[in-house]
């Protein structure tokens, strides 16, 4: 892109969201100036830099250039910066909240007596924490970008700083050119939304920027550094200015959800889904991936009488969520599109037609089928242990089966539930009354299947040879009944 274009695109751009001059420590001599402006597609950033001192370093460090710092507008929207690292896996904590490394230590080297009861539990808590806990920063949340007067490639630094993502800029989401002036040199460059590394689903209303200039000087003499904020620190959110856009940004995170990012209130039978999306999105290339940060608590039980958990430590896993293509599934207004995690799989089913977004988000779905009057309708399994987690001890690793029926209504989706069972020989329900009790057969395996008896209206489901039941209901999905039927083949 030409100087000149980028001109053509400030001078229709509105007055900057942010301007600020770039002042250093003590400093009489007039001042840089950083402006920022939005057009509601990209940024234009503008930097005038100060300096009398040309270096001829090459360093992306320790060389003349500007550096950029984007973040999101909660600094701790995803996790901490601030947290404790142990070994051997990189793991991230925070003890009451702080990055206390001293503290990590006292619980992993904390003793009990060894007749204490549940010692081993908390012997396998504490084993999760992993050794050798020091401090640590990460930039979840944040961009880091570096600019030069000699043009060279932009850079994106502290790329070590992303625990468990892949960070990376898409071609054109950053372009630059510079010009010399009398006084130093001036920056300007057109950012793509995938500049700032992390959007939020809905768009980009409000930002935090920070814009440093670098000035090496000349051999042997001292770097100086003039920023936005008066007194800047490496990767601190705190230090960035909170910039509400005039045109908020928008940008095409999902191939097929145009309904992502942008600032578009969804409609009531989308609301839920939406809702348990992942909350931002990370550039990942020429791609946008789902990210959030796990929370949880070390815990176990292996004993199930046992339960030991360290409620003063927090533990933190970045995730990202990568969604797949869209695919009909009922017909051309309806579109189902996979969001795969790790140890962790989703589809997100929509349908488009008239009367409003209707979604429902489900781990795993048998049968989908429209009703009598054309609403989409799944058929939807989930199985979970039946403690919660898998434990020791009777039916420890046993697991419940629900199979529910779903109606992607204007309000969103409406779930019944149609039949449960475990596999530890407990009876079998339709969310009402028992019907009946989980076969036991030293013949055979007993693993259900799920077919329709009548597509859309009766679903059969056979526990080996020893019984069948079916499910039926209205029209509307209302009604539903479970009946036990002579197996058949």
């Amino acid at each position: 892109m030409s100087w000149h274009l980028i001109t053509g695109l400030l001078l229709m751009a509105a007055p900057p969201d942010f301007s600020a001059p770039l002042g250093g420590s003590g400093e009489k001599a007039p001042t840089s100036v950083a402006t920022l402006v939005s057009d509601g597609q990209q940024l234009v950033l503008d930097v005038d830099v100060v300096d009398t001192t040309p270096s001829a370093a090459t360093d992306d460090v320790h060389s003349d250039h500007v550096e950029v710092w984007f973040g999101l507008e909660a600094p701790d929207a995803l996790m901490p910066s601030r947290v404790v690292t142990t070994a051997p896996e990189g793991k991230l904590f925070t003890v009451s909240g702080k990055d206390d490394p001293k503290a990590l230590e006292a619980i992993i080297r904390g003793e009990f007596p060894a007749d204490e009861g549940c010692a081993e539990d908390k012997q396998a808590v504490r084993e999760q924490l992993g050794t050798a806990p020091k401090r640590t920063r990460v930039l979840l949340g944040l961009a880091h970008l570096g600019f030069f007067p000699d043009a060279r490639p932009p850079v994106l630094y502290d790329l070590e700083r992303y625990p468990g993502l892949t960070p990376a800029l898409g071609e054109g989401d950053v372009r630059y050119e510079v010009l010399r002036t009398a006084t130093g040199y001036h920056v300007r460059a057109v950012l793509q939304p995938g500049a700032l590394l992390f959007v939020p689903k809905d768009g980009v209303r409000t930002l935090r920027v920070r814009v440093d200039a670098i000035d090496a000087g000349a051999a042997g003499t001292k770097e100086t550094l003039r920023s936005t904020h008066p007194a800047p620190k490496w990767g601190d959110a705190e230090t960035l200015r909170t910039v509400k856009l005039a045109k908020p940004l928008t940008m095409k995170l999902v191939e097929g959800l145009p309904e992502l990012g942008r600032p578009l209130t969804k409609a009531p039978g989308a609301k839920q889904a939406f809702d348990e999306l992942p909350p931002y999105f990370l550039r990942t290339g020429e791609t946008w991936t789902g990210v959030r940060a796990l929370r949880e608590v070390p815990w176990s039980n292996r004993g199930r009488l046992c339960s030991v958990s360290l409620d003063d430590v927090t533990a933190y896993s970045p995730q990202a969520s990568v969604f797949g293509p869209p695919t009909p599934f009922v017909g051309g207004d309806t579109a189902s599109i996979q969001v795969k995690a790790p140890g962790a799989l989703a589809t997100l089913y929509l349908s488009r037609a008239p009367g409003g977004l209707r979604a429902a988000l489900s781990s795993e779905v048998v049968e989908t089928f429209r009703f009598k009057d054309g609403t989409p309708g799944l058929v939807e399994r989930s199985d979970d242990p039946m403690y919660g987690r898998y434990t020791d001890g009777p039916c420890g690793g046993a697991t419940v089966v629900t199979v529910g029926l779903v109606r992607l209504e204007k309000q969103g989706p409406k779930r019944t539930v149609l039949l449960t069972w475990d596999d530890c020989g407990s009876g079998i329900s339709d969310g009402k009354q028992h019907l009946s009790q989980y076969p036991e057969s030293a013949d055979e395996d007993i693993i259900p299947k799920l077919h329709w008896a009548r597509p859309g209206q009766k679903l059969r489901v056979t526990f080996g040879t020893l019984l069948t039941l079916e499910a039926t209901w209205k029209p509307d999905g209302s009604g539903v009944k479970v009946e036990t039927v002579a197996a058949r083949p």
